[in-house]
């Protein structure tokens, strides 16, 4: 092919550069990206909305959508602020979520290093401690207790659901949305930050994972494998739903 053929139709296939609209009825500007794609969509984040858009759409059929879904938009932008508030940060005096009980973090400037409960308190101490030392002490807590419960607990279900041959092994990753993660060749993945919610919470992602050993999909079939051993899966879905955003940082 030419070298011109191939440089315009280049040019043909570049996307237009992102427009930005400021709207009256929205509390944040509005981006609009449009790409290869045959319908409008819309993403909300605590301080931004997107909307994706197909290439030759004009802006006023964009318009016309963002303003049909402004109530939606605007209660989503409400959500997400909300839940980005009380994202967990690793200072003192912050609150954190663990076991589904409210605890006050303490950072603590002494030796020697590691997490302590203490009647209400959370505290992460190290001599010379400072946040980033505070993040890699939590995380190497967190991993341990990860490593001690979840491979265990996910041997004895896969056996007790007699699908221990398909599971070839136990890994950890702290994803950006993931809490687990089953492979067709039998990796099982958990997101380590899971050992700060509930064991009832744990034991339903255990369930969850395990399943997919059975079934690869979320078909009927499956639910009714994750209900035949965690009866109470929606309850830990529910909480999930409800707290996630706090176990992160």
């Amino acid at each position: 092919m030419p070298v011109q053929m191939k440089a315009m139709k280049a040019l043909l296939r570049r996307q237009p550069d992102n427009e930005i609209l400021e709207l009256a009825y929205l509390p944040v500007p509005c981006e609009v990206k449009r790409s290869q794609r045959k319908s409008l969509a819309v993403h909300v984040s605590h301080n931004h909305v997107e909307v994706r858009a197909p290439l030759r759409m004009t802006r006023t059929p964009v318009e016309l959508f963002i303003k049909k879904h402004q109530r939606w938009i605007r209660k989503k932008l409400q959500e997400k602020q909300l839940k980005h508030a009380e994202k967990l940060t690793l200072a003192a005096g912050q609150q954190i979520l663990y076991k589904a009980q409210e605890w006050e973090l303490v950072i603590r400037n002494q030796g020697p290093s590691g997490v302590f409960l203490e009647p209400g308190q959370f505290c992460i101490q190290a001599s010379g401690i400072n946040e980033s030392k505070a993040e890699k002490i939590l995380t190497d807590w967190l991993k341990a207790k990860a490593k001690d419960y979840l491979p265990v607990r996910t041997q004895a279900l896969a056996e007790y659901l007699g699908v221990d041959h398909k599971l070839k092994e136990v890994v950890f990753r702290k994803t950006r949305s993931k809490w687990g993660h089953c492979t067709s060749e039998g990796r099982i993945q958990f997101n380590w930050l899971i050992m700060l919610a509930p064991d009832g919470v744990i034991d339903y992602m255990i369930c969850h994972e395990v399943c997919h050993l059975l079934h690869m999909n979320h078909s009927p079939a499956f639910w009714e494998a994750v209900a035949s051993v965690c009866p109470d899966y929606k309850r830990y879905v529910g909480w999930l739903k409800a707290n996630e955003h706090r176990l992160w940082y």
